[in-house]
């Protein structure tokens, strides 16, 4: 925003003295405008909103509850398509067979459930599953990568190696969704997420060839149409993993302006009053927003 880089020396010194559970930091300058903006928005939703811009480097440009947690619900299945790509370029095929049983499947699972046979057996493969967990938002599909890689722990513990130090993954699909009042497991922060997402798009955690493999999967996704996508101007080009728990709205984009401008957008939202279609605009609403106040 043009705004905005005065402001975000201002921000990254105050997250270096501030906990991960801190509310709203207080705006200066010409970002009091889209903090405003993002503040009513928060009112009209009914619930608590969190949104992080990142640039294409992680540093923070704009914030609004960036350092409270979050349920993350599906969102974490963009880091864990990172962690498989990662892990694919240190050796890892991605043709590694995934075996499950029909007991393994669970709601939404579009991609997985068509390779299970007559016989209640199944195999998926590491990309492919990796695939839909990002494009279909397929649930057995991330249960799968998480056990081929040592579970919830090990995917926190590539998290914190590559200083992440507030997102965390405590169960699998669907417990991982509760969304308890006050419980950490299973979230991260807005800033926290752009700035891990950022990494994976646009940073050196990824080859280049794998980096443009994410970002197909992301544009390739359509589960986020309404929400941080439908608020861009016509002729951006953007990428996005949506959650869902049924309290929370969340999502995830990269997003680069026609002249080459990139940044990753975190946008939370926590048990609104409104539900679908209302929620998704609300969301639209906050992309939008930003998008105007963009340098």
């Amino acid at each position: 925003m043009k705004k905005m880089f005065a402001v975000a020396a201002l921000l990254a010194v105050a997250a270096c003295a501030t906990s991960p559970e801190v509310g709203p930091r207080e705006p200066t300058g010409d970002s009091v405008i889209l903090f405003k903006q993002i503040a009513e928005i928060e009112k009209r939703s009914g619930g608590r909103l969190g949104v992080a811009v990142t640039d294409s480097q992680g540093d923070l440009l704009f914030g609004h509850r960036a350092d409270e947690r979050f349920a993350m619900c599906s969102t974490f299945k963009l880091l864990l398509a990172g962690q498989v790509l990662e892990r694919a370029a240190d050796g890892v095929s991605l043709r590694t067979p995934l075996s499950f049983t029909r007991a393994d499947l669970i709601a939404h699972s579009p991609g997985t459930e068509k390779l299970l046979g007559a016989d209640g057996k199944g195999e998926q493969r590491l990309g492919a599953a990796a695939r839909d967990a990002v494009v279909l938002s397929d649930n057995a599909a991330a249960n799968l990568i998480l056990t081929q890689m040592g579970g919830p722990a090990v995917f926190t513990a590539a998290l914190r190696g590559a200083g992440d130090d507030v997102t965390r993954l405590d169960r699998i699909e669907p417990e991982l969704n509760e969304n308890a009042p006050g419980d950490p497991r299973d979230t991260s922060s807005p800033a926290a997420m752009a700035k891990s997402a950022a990494a994976y798009v646009y940073g050196n955690r990824l080859t280049g060839d794998y980096r443009k493999q994410l970002r197909d999967w992301l544009i390739e996704s359509e589960t986020g149409l309404a929400r941080i996508r439908g608020g861009l101007p016509t002729g951006w080009l953007s990428g996005d993993k949506t959650g869902t728990c049924g309290t929370a709205y969340n999502d995830v984009a990269f997003v680069e302006e026609p002249g080459g401008a990139k940044y990753m957008i975190a946008v939370y939202l926590d048990r609104p009053a409104v539900k679908g279609d209302a929620a998704n605009a609300a969301i639209a609403d906050v992309a939008r927003a930003v998008a105007r106040d963009l340098p």
